[in-house]
């Protein structure tokens, strides 16, 4: 146990960094001269934890459907089948294939989208690159459980940038009236980083900021209910 905290530690570092950069970098803000490092991971908790739910939710369902399967493979998987090799050299090119569409997700693709769809691409060859997850047997000995633990930590690490740039670009079409100290506002709230309170400019596609000592009240309106998962965004 004092092993897995001792990595948990700068992982969630990690993560929350990932999300935070993914988030603030849509606006070109460099959220670390605004807070301090220790408060990275407070300022990116809630929407990460909201978020991992749902992976956690599938990569446990997927290995509760797996689990049956297993029982009427042959040992070891049929890895030492004749047949196994073409099977390999299947995944072989579709790994090879999936690598080629991240890439050009990356470079020739634009908007914040993309960020989540290379995060799926690479979801999947971590997926076949991980397999058992015997690297990290000397802290989960249970392999099923070290399994979900492995895919789960590896699929939030992949999304949370994504989820980061997805969040800024909903933050950016928010439909929110905003009132700042009984004034209606006409830009559009963003959140706070440290002291200061970041609005969006959407006429001038900038960032406005506001000192803390400035803001005496804030009033926000409820936005439209929404499916938890909107589908139609992703298109």
């Amino acid at each position: 146990m004092p092993k897995i905290a001792t990595l948990l530690a700068p992982y969630s570092l990690a993560v929350s960094l990932l999300y935070l950069s993914g988030f603030w970098g849509t606006f070109n803000v460099n959220v670390l001269e605004y807070i301090a490092l220790s408060d990275v991971v407070k300022n990116a908790i809630v929407p990460l934890l909201y978020s991992s739910f749902f992976i956690l939710a599938g990569i446990t369902t997927g290995n509760v459907f797996i689990l049956p399967i297993e029982k009427i493979m042959p040992p070891g998987g049929g890895a030492d089948l004749p047949e196994a090799k073409y099977i390999r050299w299947f995944f072989n090119l579709m790994a090879l294939l999936i690598f080629v569409v991240a890439l050009y997700q990356i470079f020739f693709e634009v908007g914040n989208y993309r960020w989540f769809k290379v995060a799926c691409l690479a979801f999947i060859l971590l997926i076949l690159f991980v397999g058992e997850a015997s690297f990290a047997e000397q802290y989960i000995k249970q392999k099923h459980l070290r399994v979900i633990v492995v895919n789960s930590l590896t699929a939030i690490l992949l999304f949370s940038f994504g989820w980061g740039a997805i969040d800024a670009q909903e933050a950016k079409s928010s439909e929110q009236t905003l009132k700042i100290n009984n004034v209606i506002s006409k830009h559009i709230y963003l959140g706070w980083a440290g002291d200061y309170l970041f609005l969006w400019n959407e006429k001038e596609e900038g960032v406005v900021t506001m000192f803390k000592s400035t803001v005496k009240q804030i009033e926000r309106s409820i936005p439209k209910e929404k499916p938890i998962i909107d589908l139609s965004k992703y298109k």
